[in-house]
């Protein structure tokens, strides 16, 4: 199993402990549940005690979990490429193509890492705030987040320096050339690319997709519905 399998088992098993466990001390969880803690580390929020109710904020962990590696670009696209009139075509280029699917590789590294901090954080704090004999101080909670907020930064740079030591051959710097002004919210649009994505010379540390064709447009409907998902889960699911 490769090592970003690996940390999608353990989020899965850590979301499975933490379910077993608050259905193992249903008996000890209070009614209503507590489901919302103010800045005091009082309870201020409660629901009638249903599962739903008492797992909410693993329900939330697993969707985003679900739904955040959507929005990783898949590394076929590095080497996907699209008929364009060959007047006009930029050149196809081996050295940009392995720029994409090293930052195609970091990223899915840095996602896998993100979502198993998710999990453990999620579950954690869903079962201290529900269990009331495993009730953390709420300083430790902060804590909590606060490391987790420092351990996705520091992840996420491991993408920015993935692709140091490509050096860009004739062919990108030609592409380069041309889309030195392209691109932007990791995106660009050109008709006479034949590459699916690229890495920009305007933000070299980020792969952009190309919306000009059909795959391109496909991963971008893919991030929409992730997005959507998520701010489902974080928005609509607290006020079922």
């Amino acid at each position: 199993m490769r090592p970003n399998h690996r940390r999608y088992a353990a989020a899965a098993l850590i979301y499975a402990a933490a379910f077993a466990y608050i259905l193992l001390r249903w008996d000890v969880i209070p009614d209503p549940v507590p489901v919302h803690i103010n800045t005091a580390g009082e309870a201020d929020g409660f629901k009638p005690k249903t599962l739903i109710n008492a797992t909410a904020l693993l329900v939330i962990g697993i969707i985003m979990s679900l739904a955040m590696p959507l929005c990783v670009p898949p590394r076929a696209l590095a080497r996907q490429m699209v008929d364009v009139p060959v007047a006009d075509a930029l050149p196809v280029s081996e050295t940009a193509t392995q720029r994409v699917e090293k930052l195609c590789d970091a990223a899915a590294t840095v996602m896998s890492k993100i979502v198993l901090a998710i999990a453990a954080l999620f579950a954690i704090l869903n079962i201290s705030m529900v269990v009331p004999d495993v009730n953390l101080p709420f300083w430790l909670e902060i804590v909590m987040w606060v490391a987790f907020m420092v351990y996705v930064v520091a992840v996420a740079l491991r993408i920015s320096r993935s692709n140091d030591s490509i050096a860009p051959g004739a062919e990108e710097e030609t592409r380069n050339h041309h889309l030195r002004y392209a691109g932007g919210m990791g995106t660009y649009n050109a008709p006479n690319d034949p590459m699916v994505a690229a890495v920009l010379p305007s933000n070299p540390g980020k792969i952009a997709v190309n919306t000009a064709h059909a795959p391109g447009k496909r991963y971008l409907w893919r991030v929409a519905a992730s997005i959507i998902a998520i701010a489902a889960a974080c928005i609509v699911l607290p006020f079922i």
